[in-house]
């Protein structure tokens, strides 16, 4: 049977080095590698153990889209919430939700939904 391990989200953006520096800047990821090819760019971003892929390459179609919401599970999200609400367009505000998990909504500069979540202590 097949283990899977994790999931790398992959996420058409229309500027690259506008994206790379809001997940660099404001949500605090490093670069693991950035690379040219096929007409396209790509960038693998880490933060802690999660794993998020840019790309500009035509295979993801021609413009930025995604109906979900990616969710960020983190420590500190209060404090993070407190230190990243001016530089971002809040979607929701932190609140405890009724299944006990505190969390806010941001958008990203192609319009994609982040949740930033952790538990109700944090």
């Amino acid at each position: 049977m097949a283990e899977f391990r994790k999931v790398v989200p992959v996420l058409k953006v229309s500027d690259m080095q506008k994206s790379v520096a809001f997940y660099i800047g404001v949500l605090g990821f490093t670069v693991a590698w950035r690379a040219t090819e096929g007409g396209g760019e790509n960038c693998l971003l880490q933060a802690g153990a999660a794993d998020l892929l840019l790309s500009t390459g035509s295979h993801l179609g021609d413009k930025p889209q995604f109906t979900g919401t990616l969710y960020f599970h983190m420590a500190g999200v209060r404090e993070f919430f407190e230190r990243s609400k001016n530089q971002v367009e809040i979607v929701w505000p932190l609140e405890t939700m009724d299944y006990g998990q505190k969390e806010f909504g941001i958008h990203h500069c192609d319009g994609y939904t982040l949740g930033l979540c952790g538990s109700p202590g944090s």
